[in-house]
């Protein structure tokens, strides 16, 4: 039991170092997409960028990409109809 107990702690210990290490490899990305390093290797590294650790781009307080931001922010119109139901758009003739 006790080299059950100490083998299981010694596998914590590698698993909790190298998922200590691996948080730290740093990203790329190229033109706004990520990238590995293989893909660098590959491709060139022309127009490539290390990423950011933190998001930027934040929509009420929670990282969004430009992509969600665009489809989360309300629509003008939706917005002008939701403050004046009554009003009625003319029909075409």
């Amino acid at each position: 039991m006790k080299k059950l107990f100490s083998m299981a702690a010694a596998a914590a210990i590698m698993l909790s170092t190298a998922i200590a290490v691996a948080a730290e490899l740093p990203t790329f990305e190229a033109q706004g997409l990520p990238i590995t390093q293989h893909q660098i290797v590959v491709l060139g590294a022309a127009n490539v960028q290390e990423r950011s650790p933190l998001p930027t781009l934040t929509l009420g307080g929670m990282p969004a990409s430009p992509v969600q931001i665009a489809v989360l922010t309300p629509r003008v119109k939706e917005v002008a109809a939701a403050a004046n139901p009554t009003r009625t758009e003319p029909s075409a003739p």
